[in-house]
Protein backbone atom coordinates (compact mmCIF):
# COMPACT_ATOMS: atom_id res chain seq x y z
CA UNK A 1 0.00 0.00 0.00
CA UNK A 2 1.50 3.09 -0.86
CA UNK A 3 -0.91 5.87 0.30
CA UNK A 4 -3.59 5.79 3.26
CA UNK A 5 -5.90 8.62 4.00
CA UNK A 6 -7.12 9.84 7.34
CA UNK A 7 -10.30 11.68 7.98
CA UNK A 8 -11.55 13.23 11.48
CA UNK A 9 -12.39 16.09 12.58
CA UNK A 10 -10.51 15.37 15.97
CA UNK A 11 -7.04 17.02 15.28
CA UNK A 12 -5.07 14.86 18.04
CA UNK A 13 -7.09 11.64 16.72
CA UNK A 14 -6.27 12.21 13.25
CA UNK A 15 -2.64 12.60 13.84
CA UNK A 16 -2.70 9.70 16.66
CA UNK A 17 -3.95 7.14 13.70
CA UNK A 18 -1.77 9.04 11.31
CA UNK A 19 1.55 8.22 13.57
CA UNK A 20 0.83 4.57 14.40
CA UNK A 21 0.04 4.12 9.93
CA UNK A 22 3.61 5.45 9.87
CA UNK A 23 5.41 3.49 12.35
CA UNK A 24 3.72 0.33 10.68
CA UNK A 25 3.82 0.91 7.34
CA UNK A 26 7.46 3.37 7.04
CA UNK A 27 7.15 3.80 3.37
CA UNK A 28 3.34 4.80 2.97
CA UNK A 29 2.33 8.39 2.54
CA UNK A 30 -0.79 9.34 4.88
CA UNK A 31 -2.37 12.03 4.36
CA UNK A 32 -5.18 13.84 7.10
CA UNK A 33 -8.35 15.36 6.46
CA UNK A 34 -10.62 16.93 8.59
CA UNK A 35 -13.87 16.38 6.83
CA UNK A 36 -15.48 13.88 4.05
CA UNK A 37 -15.89 16.95 1.63
CA UNK A 38 -11.85 17.92 2.29
CA UNK A 39 -11.04 14.21 1.85
CA UNK A 40 -13.43 14.38 -1.36
CA UNK A 41 -11.37 17.17 -2.75
CA UNK A 42 -8.01 15.41 -2.21
CA UNK A 43 -9.31 12.37 -3.55
CA UNK A 44 -9.92 14.15 -6.97
CA UNK A 45 -6.17 14.70 -7.44
CA UNK A 46 -4.42 11.69 -5.63
CA UNK A 47 -5.76 7.96 -6.00
CA UNK A 48 -5.72 5.84 -2.17
CA UNK A 49 -5.40 2.43 -1.36
CA UNK A 50 -7.06 2.99 2.04
CA UNK A 51 -9.56 5.86 3.71
CA UNK A 52 -9.93 5.40 7.08
CA UNK A 53 -12.96 8.12 8.09
CA UNK A 54 -14.85 8.91 11.01
CA UNK A 55 -18.76 8.83 11.35
CA UNK A 56 -19.55 11.64 13.17
CA UNK A 57 -18.12 14.55 11.41
CA UNK A 58 -19.23 18.31 10.27
CA UNK A 59 -19.55 19.93 7.15
CA UNK A 60 -19.75 15.92 5.09
CA UNK A 61 -20.44 12.87 7.49
CA UNK A 62 -18.89 9.30 6.69
CA UNK A 63 -22.33 8.14 5.21
CA UNK A 64 -22.05 10.96 2.48
CA UNK A 65 -18.18 10.46 2.17
CA UNK A 66 -18.60 6.66 1.62
CA UNK A 67 -21.53 7.37 -0.88
CA UNK A 68 -19.08 9.31 -2.96
CA UNK A 69 -16.09 7.23 -2.60
CA UNK A 70 -18.48 4.07 -3.86
CA UNK A 71 -19.07 5.99 -7.58
CA UNK A 72 -15.43 8.16 -7.09
CA UNK A 73 -12.84 5.50 -6.18
CA UNK A 74 -14.65 2.07 -5.99
CA UNK A 75 -11.33 0.28 -5.45
CA UNK A 76 -10.71 2.40 -1.76
CA UNK A 77 -10.71 0.45 0.77
CA UNK A 78 -12.86 2.55 3.13
CA UNK A 79 -12.63 1.58 6.95
CA UNK A 80 -14.33 3.64 9.32
CA UNK A 81 -13.76 4.64 13.01
CA UNK A 82 -16.54 4.13 15.28
CA UNK A 83 -17.26 4.48 18.80
CA UNK A 84 -19.48 2.08 21.23
CA UNK A 85 -22.46 4.40 21.42
CA UNK A 86 -22.01 5.10 17.35
CA UNK A 87 -22.15 1.60 16.92
CA UNK A 88 -25.19 0.79 14.56
CA UNK A 89 -23.58 4.00 12.76
CA UNK A 90 -20.93 1.78 11.99
CA UNK A 91 -22.77 -0.96 11.00
CA UNK A 92 -24.93 1.00 8.38
CA UNK A 93 -21.57 1.95 6.78
CA UNK A 94 -20.42 -1.40 6.61
CA UNK A 95 -24.02 -2.22 4.63
CA UNK A 96 -22.81 0.61 2.20
CA UNK A 97 -19.88 -0.91 1.60
CA UNK A 98 -17.14 -0.11 3.98
CA UNK A 99 -14.00 -2.42 4.03
CA UNK A 100 -13.96 -2.55 8.16
CA UNK A 101 -14.43 -0.51 11.11
CA UNK A 102 -11.56 0.16 13.85
CA UNK A 103 -13.07 0.82 17.58
CA UNK A 104 -12.38 4.27 19.51
CA UNK A 105 -10.00 4.31 21.33
CA UNK A 106 -7.57 2.93 18.82
CA UNK A 107 -5.38 0.29 19.92
CA UNK A 108 -1.47 -0.04 17.65
CA UNK A 109 -2.22 -4.01 17.56
CA UNK A 110 -5.61 -3.37 16.24
CA UNK A 111 -4.52 -0.99 13.66
CA UNK A 112 -1.34 -3.39 12.34
CA UNK A 113 -3.54 -6.31 12.22
CA UNK A 114 -6.13 -4.60 9.93
CA UNK A 115 -3.55 -3.12 7.24
CA UNK A 116 -2.47 -6.11 7.54
CA UNK A 117 -5.95 -7.78 6.36
CA UNK A 118 -7.18 -4.84 4.33
CA UNK A 119 -3.49 -5.17 2.24
CA UNK A 120 -3.76 -8.82 2.21
CA UNK A 121 -7.34 -7.80 0.35
CA UNK A 122 -5.97 -5.69 -2.04
CA UNK A 123 -3.08 -8.39 -3.44
CA UNK A 124 -5.76 -10.80 -3.88
CA UNK A 125 -7.84 -8.51 -6.04
CA UNK A 126 -4.99 -7.72 -8.17
CA UNK A 127 -3.84 -11.73 -8.61
CA UNK A 128 -7.47 -11.95 -9.62
CA UNK A 129 -8.60 -11.73 -13.59
CA UNK A 130 -11.75 -10.02 -14.39
CA UNK A 131 -13.06 -13.81 -15.91
CA UNK A 132 -12.16 -15.30 -12.65
CA UNK A 133 -13.22 -12.64 -9.87
CA UNK A 134 -17.19 -14.42 -9.66
CA UNK A 135 -16.11 -18.20 -9.93
CA UNK A 136 -13.78 -17.57 -7.39
CA UNK A 137 -16.29 -15.68 -5.23
CA UNK A 138 -18.68 -18.50 -5.67
CA UNK A 139 -15.81 -21.27 -4.74
CA UNK A 140 -15.26 -19.42 -1.61
CA UNK A 141 -18.39 -19.49 -0.76
CA UNK A 142 -18.76 -23.16 -1.16
CA UNK A 143 -15.68 -23.96 0.92
CA UNK A 144 -15.98 -21.61 3.34
CA UNK A 145 -19.49 -23.83 4.35
CA UNK A 146 -17.64 -27.21 3.60
CA UNK A 147 -14.89 -26.51 6.00
CA UNK A 148 -17.00 -25.33 8.43
CA UNK A 149 -19.59 -28.09 8.33
CA UNK A 150 -16.23 -30.48 8.80
CA UNK A 151 -14.61 -28.19 11.97
CA UNK A 152 -18.40 -28.17 13.20
CA UNK A 153 -18.22 -32.44 12.95
CA UNK A 154 -14.67 -32.58 14.17
CA UNK A 155 -15.40 -30.54 17.81
CA UNK A 156 -19.19 -31.82 18.10
CA UNK A 157 -18.37 -35.51 17.05
CA UNK A 158 -15.12 -36.27 15.65
CA UNK A 159 -13.47 -37.35 12.22
CA UNK A 160 -11.13 -39.56 10.80
CA UNK A 161 -7.87 -38.74 10.53
CA UNK A 162 -8.20 -38.17 7.04
CA UNK A 163 -10.80 -35.56 7.27
CA UNK A 164 -8.41 -33.41 9.98
CA UNK A 165 -5.65 -33.86 8.15
CA UNK A 166 -7.92 -31.62 5.72
CA UNK A 167 -8.51 -28.87 8.41
CA UNK A 168 -5.04 -29.45 9.68
CA UNK A 169 -3.55 -28.41 6.03
CA UNK A 170 -6.31 -25.74 5.78
CA UNK A 171 -5.79 -24.08 8.99
CA UNK A 172 -2.21 -24.77 10.00
CA UNK A 173 -3.61 -26.32 13.04
CA UNK A 174 -0.78 -26.92 15.68
CA UNK A 175 -1.22 -30.08 18.07
CA UNK A 176 -1.92 -28.58 21.68
CA UNK A 177 -4.69 -26.40 21.99
CA UNK A 178 -8.09 -25.71 23.46
CA UNK A 179 -11.81 -24.74 22.21
CA UNK A 180 -13.69 -21.52 23.37
CA UNK A 181 -17.29 -20.94 23.33
CA UNK A 182 -19.06 -17.23 22.66
CA UNK A 183 -22.65 -17.86 22.94
CA UNK A 184 -24.80 -14.98 22.88
CA UNK A 185 -27.14 -15.37 26.31
CA UNK A 186 -30.09 -13.67 25.49
CA UNK A 187 -33.09 -15.28 24.21
CA UNK A 188 -34.56 -12.80 21.76
CA UNK A 189 -30.93 -10.96 19.82
CA UNK A 190 -33.26 -9.80 16.74
CA UNK A 191 -35.74 -8.30 18.86
CA UNK A 192 -33.10 -6.67 21.22
CA UNK A 193 -29.95 -5.83 18.85
CA UNK A 194 -32.81 -4.62 15.35
CA UNK A 195 -29.82 -4.93 13.04
CA UNK A 196 -30.21 -8.73 13.33
CA UNK A 197 -28.34 -11.66 13.93
CA UNK A 198 -26.28 -11.83 10.99
CA UNK A 199 -24.55 -8.50 11.85
CA UNK A 200 -23.28 -9.79 15.01
CA UNK A 201 -22.13 -13.10 13.53
CA UNK A 202 -20.54 -11.71 11.29
CA UNK A 203 -18.52 -9.57 13.61
CA UNK A 204 -17.59 -12.15 16.33
CA UNK A 205 -14.56 -13.84 14.46
CA UNK A 206 -13.05 -11.05 13.14
CA UNK A 207 -13.06 -8.75 16.63
CA UNK A 208 -11.57 -11.81 18.29
CA UNK A 209 -9.11 -12.91 15.69
CA UNK A 210 -8.24 -9.17 16.05
CA UNK A 211 -7.58 -9.06 19.29
CA UNK A 212 -5.53 -12.15 19.72
CA UNK A 213 -1.48 -11.90 18.88
CA UNK A 214 -0.36 -13.27 15.56
CA UNK A 215 1.40 -15.82 17.21
CA UNK A 216 -1.54 -17.59 18.46
CA UNK A 217 -3.98 -19.70 15.93
CA UNK A 218 -7.12 -19.58 16.36
CA UNK A 219 -10.12 -20.64 14.18
CA UNK A 220 -13.69 -19.87 14.53
CA UNK A 221 -16.85 -20.90 13.03
CA UNK A 222 -20.61 -21.60 13.81
CA UNK A 223 -22.47 -24.37 14.44
CA UNK A 224 -25.51 -25.62 12.30
CA UNK A 225 -26.77 -26.85 16.02
CA UNK A 226 -26.97 -23.87 17.61
CA UNK A 227 -26.71 -20.45 15.66
CA UNK A 228 -25.98 -18.07 19.08
CA UNK A 229 -22.98 -19.93 19.76
CA UNK A 230 -19.46 -19.33 18.05
CA UNK A 231 -17.06 -22.26 18.63
CA UNK A 232 -12.73 -20.89 18.01
CA UNK A 233 -10.04 -23.31 18.50
CA UNK A 234 -6.94 -21.93 19.28
CA UNK A 235 -3.54 -23.86 18.71
CA UNK A 236 0.33 -24.19 19.73
CA UNK A 237 3.01 -26.14 19.83
CA UNK A 238 2.88 -26.60 23.72
CA UNK A 239 0.52 -26.90 25.94
CA UNK A 240 1.78 -23.68 28.04
CA UNK A 241 1.57 -21.55 25.25
CA UNK A 242 -2.35 -22.21 24.05
CA UNK A 243 -3.99 -20.12 26.93
CA UNK A 244 -1.21 -17.32 28.14
CA UNK A 245 -2.06 -14.69 30.24
CA UNK A 246 -2.13 -12.52 26.76
CA UNK A 247 -4.87 -14.67 25.65
CA UNK A 248 -7.10 -14.23 28.54
CA UNK A 249 -6.51 -10.47 28.49
CA UNK A 250 -7.84 -10.36 24.68
CA UNK A 251 -10.33 -12.69 26.16
CA UNK A 252 -11.78 -10.79 28.33
CA UNK A 253 -11.39 -7.28 26.54
CA UNK A 254 -13.21 -9.60 23.47
CA UNK A 255 -16.12 -10.16 25.94
CA UNK A 256 -16.50 -6.75 26.90
CA UNK A 257 -16.17 -5.09 23.68
CA UNK A 258 -18.86 -7.59 22.72
CA UNK A 259 -21.64 -6.38 25.42
CA UNK A 260 -20.48 -2.79 25.16
CA UNK A 261 -21.44 -2.79 21.25
CA UNK A 262 -24.55 -4.45 21.09
CA UNK A 263 -25.64 -4.13 24.38
CA UNK A 264 -26.56 -8.03 24.86
CA UNK A 265 -25.55 -10.52 27.30
CA UNK A 266 -21.98 -12.75 26.26
CA UNK A 267 -20.75 -16.14 27.94
CA UNK A 268 -17.22 -17.21 26.99
CA UNK A 269 -16.39 -20.48 28.16
CA UNK A 270 -12.52 -22.22 27.80
CA UNK A 271 -11.79 -25.94 27.83
CA UNK A 272 -8.89 -27.38 28.99
CA UNK A 273 -5.63 -27.40 26.70
CA UNK A 274 -5.76 -30.88 25.21
CA UNK A 275 -2.11 -32.45 23.96
CA UNK A 276 -3.74 -34.20 21.50
CA UNK A 277 -6.52 -31.74 20.01
CA UNK A 278 -7.05 -34.30 16.92
CA UNK A 279 -8.53 -36.76 19.60
CA UNK A 280 -9.72 -34.90 22.36
CA UNK A 281 -11.29 -31.95 20.59
CA UNK A 282 -14.54 -33.43 21.38
CA UNK A 283 -13.74 -32.99 25.45
CA UNK A 284 -12.77 -29.61 25.40
CA UNK A 285 -15.81 -28.28 23.21
CA UNK A 286 -17.90 -30.22 26.22
CA UNK A 287 -15.74 -28.38 28.68
CA UNK A 288 -16.23 -24.91 27.15
CA UNK A 289 -19.74 -24.97 26.77
CA UNK A 290 -20.35 -26.38 30.40
CA UNK A 291 -17.86 -23.67 31.77
CA UNK A 292 -20.35 -21.12 29.51
CA UNK A 293 -23.07 -22.22 31.59
CA UNK A 294 -21.16 -21.32 34.59
CA UNK A 295 -21.12 -17.99 33.74
CA UNK A 296 -24.90 -18.10 34.90
CA UNK A 297 -23.71 -18.01 38.20
CA UNK A 298 -20.34 -16.37 38.82
CA UNK A 299 -22.18 -13.03 36.77
CA UNK A 300 -20.27 -10.04 34.63
CA UNK A 301 -18.39 -10.42 31.41
CA UNK A 302 -15.26 -12.46 33.12
CA UNK A 303 -14.40 -15.16 31.18
CA UNK A 304 -15.32 -18.45 32.30
CA UNK A 305 -12.25 -21.81 32.44
CA UNK A 306 -13.10 -24.99 32.89
CA UNK A 307 -10.57 -26.06 35.21
CA UNK A 308 -11.32 -22.84 37.65
CA UNK A 309 -15.31 -23.89 38.15
CA UNK A 310 -14.92 -27.91 38.01
CA UNK A 311 -13.93 -28.46 41.18
CA UNK A 312 -16.95 -26.64 42.51
CA UNK A 313 -19.24 -28.61 39.91
CA UNK A 314 -21.78 -30.07 42.80
CA UNK A 315 -25.60 -31.87 42.31
CA UNK A 316 -28.12 -29.81 43.84
CA UNK A 317 -29.91 -32.38 46.63
CA UNK A 318 -31.52 -29.40 49.05
CA UNK A 319 -34.92 -29.89 50.79
CA UNK A 320 -37.41 -26.74 49.84
CA UNK A 321 -40.53 -27.87 52.01
CA UNK A 322 -39.07 -25.79 55.31
CA UNK A 323 -38.58 -22.86 53.25
CA UNK A 324 -41.72 -23.11 51.39
CA UNK A 325 -43.47 -22.91 54.73
CA UNK A 326 -41.81 -19.96 55.88
CA UNK A 327 -42.26 -17.95 52.36
CA UNK A 328 -45.70 -18.52 52.85
CA UNK A 329 -45.46 -17.63 56.12
CA UNK A 330 -44.24 -14.67 55.05
CA UNK A 331 -46.03 -13.34 52.23
CA UNK A 332 -49.42 -14.07 54.44
CA UNK A 333 -48.45 -11.91 57.61
CA UNK A 334 -46.93 -9.35 55.03
CA UNK A 335 -43.55 -9.60 56.59
CA UNK A 336 -41.43 -8.13 53.52
CA UNK A 337 -38.30 -7.61 55.39
CA UNK A 338 -38.02 -11.03 56.33
CA UNK A 339 -39.18 -12.35 53.15
CA UNK A 340 -35.91 -10.43 51.70
CA UNK A 341 -33.73 -12.02 53.86
CA UNK A 342 -34.37 -15.06 53.68
CA UNK A 343 -34.50 -14.85 50.00
CA UNK A 344 -31.04 -13.46 50.35
CA UNK A 345 -29.86 -16.22 53.04
CA UNK A 346 -31.27 -19.28 50.54
CA UNK A 347 -29.59 -17.90 46.97
CA UNK A 348 -26.15 -16.99 48.88
CA UNK A 349 -26.55 -20.49 50.20
CA UNK A 350 -26.53 -22.69 47.06
CA UNK A 351 -23.54 -21.00 46.03
CA UNK A 352 -21.86 -21.88 49.27
CA UNK A 353 -22.81 -25.09 48.70
CA UNK A 354 -21.51 -25.28 45.46
CA UNK A 355 -21.96 -25.11 41.72
CA UNK A 356 -25.43 -27.23 40.23
CA UNK A 357 -25.78 -27.39 36.79
CA UNK A 358 -28.20 -24.79 35.40
CA UNK A 359 -31.27 -26.75 33.99
CA UNK A 360 -31.50 -28.33 37.48
CA UNK A 361 -31.16 -25.04 39.17
CA UNK A 362 -34.04 -23.26 37.07
CA UNK A 363 -36.16 -26.58 37.77
CA UNK A 364 -36.18 -26.59 41.47
CA UNK A 365 -36.10 -22.54 41.90
CA UNK A 366 -39.25 -23.25 39.48
CA UNK A 367 -40.61 -25.55 41.36
CA UNK A 368 -40.34 -23.69 44.92
CA UNK A 369 -42.08 -20.71 43.12
CA UNK A 370 -45.06 -23.23 42.43
CA UNK A 371 -45.36 -24.84 45.73
CA UNK A 372 -45.36 -21.30 47.40
CA UNK A 373 -48.04 -19.99 45.11
CA UNK A 374 -51.07 -21.66 46.23
CA UNK A 375 -50.68 -19.90 49.31
CA UNK A 376 -52.36 -17.13 47.41
CA UNK A 377 -54.09 -19.03 45.16
CA UNK A 378 -57.93 -17.98 46.48
CA UNK A 379 -57.15 -14.58 45.06
CA UNK A 380 -56.76 -15.01 41.58
CA UNK A 381 -59.41 -16.27 39.33
CA UNK A 382 -58.53 -20.29 38.03
CA UNK A 383 -57.64 -18.39 34.54
CA UNK A 384 -55.47 -15.43 36.23
CA UNK A 385 -53.77 -17.80 38.51
CA UNK A 386 -52.80 -20.41 35.70
CA UNK A 387 -51.14 -16.56 33.81
CA UNK A 388 -49.48 -15.90 37.03
CA UNK A 389 -47.76 -19.06 37.19
CA UNK A 390 -46.53 -18.93 33.44
CA UNK A 391 -45.62 -15.92 34.00
CA UNK A 392 -43.27 -16.63 36.85
CA UNK A 393 -41.45 -19.64 35.08
CA UNK A 394 -40.95 -18.00 32.18
CA UNK A 395 -39.72 -14.98 33.81
CA UNK A 396 -37.21 -16.98 36.20
CA UNK A 397 -36.54 -19.51 32.86
CA UNK A 398 -35.09 -16.23 31.08
CA UNK A 399 -33.14 -14.51 33.48
CA UNK A 400 -28.98 -14.19 32.18
CA UNK A 401 -27.54 -14.64 35.60
CA UNK A 402 -28.20 -16.30 38.98
CA UNK A 403 -28.35 -12.76 40.23
CA UNK A 404 -31.19 -11.79 38.21
CA UNK A 405 -32.69 -15.04 39.16
CA UNK A 406 -32.40 -13.34 42.66
CA UNK A 407 -33.88 -10.29 42.20
CA UNK A 408 -36.76 -11.85 40.11
CA UNK A 409 -37.76 -14.86 42.25
CA UNK A 410 -38.36 -11.67 44.77
CA UNK A 411 -40.14 -9.97 43.10
CA UNK A 412 -42.37 -12.80 42.08
CA UNK A 413 -43.43 -12.93 45.95
CA UNK A 414 -43.62 -9.51 46.52
CA UNK A 415 -45.88 -9.56 43.40
CA UNK A 416 -48.15 -12.18 45.56
CA UNK A 417 -47.82 -10.54 48.80
CA UNK A 418 -48.90 -7.05 47.48
CA UNK A 419 -52.30 -9.17 45.65
CA UNK A 420 -53.04 -10.46 49.44
CA UNK A 421 -52.72 -6.77 50.72
CA UNK A 422 -55.13 -5.71 48.10
CA UNK A 423 -57.68 -7.79 48.62
CA UNK A 424 -57.52 -9.28 51.84
CA UNK A 425 -60.14 -7.67 53.40
CA UNK A 426 -62.81 -9.05 50.31
CA UNK A 427 -61.17 -11.97 50.10
CA UNK A 428 -61.69 -13.08 53.77
CA UNK A 429 -64.72 -12.55 54.00
CA UNK A 430 -65.30 -14.64 51.16
CA UNK A 431 -62.95 -17.62 52.74
CA UNK A 432 -65.07 -17.09 55.65
CA UNK A 433 -68.19 -17.38 53.72
CA UNK A 434 -67.03 -20.68 51.91
CA UNK A 435 -65.83 -22.46 55.12
CA UNK A 436 -69.02 -22.01 57.03
CA UNK A 437 -70.88 -23.19 53.79
CA UNK A 438 -68.01 -26.46 54.02
CA UNK A 439 -69.46 -26.62 57.62
CA UNK A 440 -72.94 -26.82 56.79
CA UNK A 441 -72.86 -28.59 54.28
CA UNK A 442 -70.23 -31.41 55.29
CA UNK A 443 -71.00 -31.03 59.11
CA UNK A 444 -71.97 -34.64 59.44
CA UNK A 445 -68.94 -35.85 57.83
CA UNK A 446 -65.23 -36.37 59.67
CA UNK A 447 -63.97 -32.63 58.70
CA UNK A 448 -61.35 -31.01 60.31
CA UNK A 449 -59.98 -27.04 60.08
CA UNK A 450 -56.75 -28.71 58.44
CA UNK A 451 -59.08 -30.20 56.03
CA UNK A 452 -61.02 -26.91 55.42
CA UNK A 453 -57.15 -25.05 55.17
CA UNK A 454 -56.27 -27.36 52.48
CA UNK A 455 -59.27 -27.49 50.54
CA UNK A 456 -59.16 -23.04 50.61
CA UNK A 457 -55.23 -23.03 49.95
CA UNK A 458 -54.70 -21.39 53.38
CA UNK A 459 -52.40 -22.73 56.39
CA UNK A 460 -54.61 -23.85 59.17
CA UNK A 461 -53.17 -21.24 61.28
CA UNK A 462 -53.92 -18.71 58.81
CA UNK A 463 -57.53 -19.87 58.67
CA UNK A 464 -58.08 -20.36 62.05
CA UNK A 465 -56.96 -16.66 62.87
CA UNK A 466 -59.23 -15.04 59.95
CA UNK A 467 -61.91 -17.19 61.24
CA UNK A 468 -62.05 -16.45 64.92
CA UNK A 469 -61.56 -13.35 63.82
CA UNK A 470 -64.56 -12.73 61.56
CA UNK A 471 -67.29 -14.96 63.72
CA UNK A 472 -65.58 -14.08 67.17
CA UNK A 473 -65.43 -17.98 67.67
CA UNK A 474 -62.83 -20.50 66.88
CA UNK A 475 -63.36 -23.01 63.76
CA UNK A 476 -63.57 -25.78 66.19
CA UNK A 477 -66.40 -24.31 68.26
CA UNK A 478 -68.53 -22.87 65.28
CA UNK A 479 -68.73 -26.51 64.16
CA UNK A 480 -69.37 -28.03 67.52
CA UNK A 481 -72.07 -25.37 68.01
CA UNK A 482 -73.86 -26.01 64.41
CA UNK A 483 -74.18 -29.75 64.80
CA UNK A 484 -75.45 -29.40 68.11
CA UNK A 485 -78.03 -26.78 66.60
CA UNK A 486 -78.80 -29.90 64.29
CA UNK A 487 -79.39 -32.37 67.11
CA UNK A 488 -81.91 -29.88 68.87
CA UNK A 489 -83.62 -29.96 65.55
CA UNK A 490 -83.50 -33.67 65.43
CA UNK A 491 -84.20 -34.04 69.18
CA UNK A 492 -87.51 -32.87 68.31
CA UNK A 493 -88.26 -33.85 65.17
CA UNK A 494 -89.26 -37.53 66.25
CA UNK A 495 -88.24 -40.25 68.45
CA UNK A 496 -84.59 -41.48 67.02
CA UNK A 497 -82.13 -42.69 69.84
CA UNK A 498 -80.08 -39.76 71.46
CA UNK A 499 -76.79 -41.73 70.34
CA UNK A 500 -78.36 -41.90 66.26
CA UNK A 501 -78.45 -38.43 66.49
CA UNK A 502 -75.54 -38.29 67.65
CA UNK A 503 -73.40 -40.15 64.74
CA UNK A 504 -76.67 -37.83 62.39
CA UNK A 505 -74.77 -34.78 63.28
CA UNK A 506 -71.34 -35.66 63.06
CA UNK A 507 -70.61 -37.04 67.02
CA UNK A 508 -68.57 -40.50 66.18
CA UNK A 509 -68.38 -40.52 70.67
CA UNK A 510 -71.43 -40.57 72.00
CA UNK A 511 -70.14 -39.82 75.45
CA UNK A 512 -68.80 -36.81 74.13
CA UNK A 513 -71.54 -35.64 72.70
CA UNK A 514 -73.49 -36.05 75.70
CA UNK A 515 -70.33 -33.78 77.39
CA UNK A 516 -70.69 -30.65 74.94
CA UNK A 517 -74.42 -30.61 74.61
CA UNK A 518 -74.74 -30.49 78.58
CA UNK A 519 -72.42 -27.81 78.17
CA UNK A 520 -73.90 -25.87 76.02
CA UNK A 521 -77.38 -26.13 77.20
CA UNK A 522 -77.21 -27.25 80.72
CA UNK A 523 -78.84 -30.51 80.32
CA UNK A 524 -78.06 -33.84 78.79
CA UNK A 525 -79.67 -34.27 75.37
CA UNK A 526 -82.82 -36.31 77.58
CA UNK A 527 -83.61 -33.60 79.94
CA UNK A 528 -83.46 -31.30 77.15
CA UNK A 529 -86.68 -33.47 75.28
CA UNK A 530 -88.12 -33.91 78.23
CA UNK A 531 -88.29 -30.51 79.36
CA UNK A 532 -88.84 -28.99 75.90
CA UNK A 533 -92.23 -31.37 75.73
CA UNK A 534 -90.51 -33.01 72.79
CA UNK A 535 -92.27 -36.43 72.34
Amino acid sequence: MNRIMVVDDEAIQRRVLGKMIREFLPDCEVVEAGNGKTALDIVQSASFDVVITDIKMPIMDGFDFIEHMNKLSPATKVIILSSYRYFEYAQRAIRLGAFDYVLKPVKEESIGVLLDKVRESIEKEKRKSPGEEISREQFHISMSAYYGHLLGEWIQNGVSAAKFQELEQQYSLEPCGAVIVTRIEDNTPGELYPEGLDDIRGAMPGMLASLLRSSDRVVSFFSSYHKLAMISVITAKHPAEVITPSVLTALEEYGQRLSAIYQLSFAIGVGNVRTDLFREAVDSYKEAVEAADFRYFLGGDRVVMYTDISGRIAPLHYDFHKDEELFKEYIRTDKADLLLKHTDDLFHQFLENGLPHREQWLKSIVQLVLHIAPAVKGFFSEEAYRCALQKAESSLTACMSFKDCQEQFLEILREFMMIMQTNRGKKHAEVIEKCVNYIEEHFTEDISLEHAANLLFFSPNYLSMIFKSYLGVSFTKYLSDFRLEKAVQLLGAGDMKVYEIAGKVGFKDEKYFYRVFKAKYGLTPDEYRKRNAFP
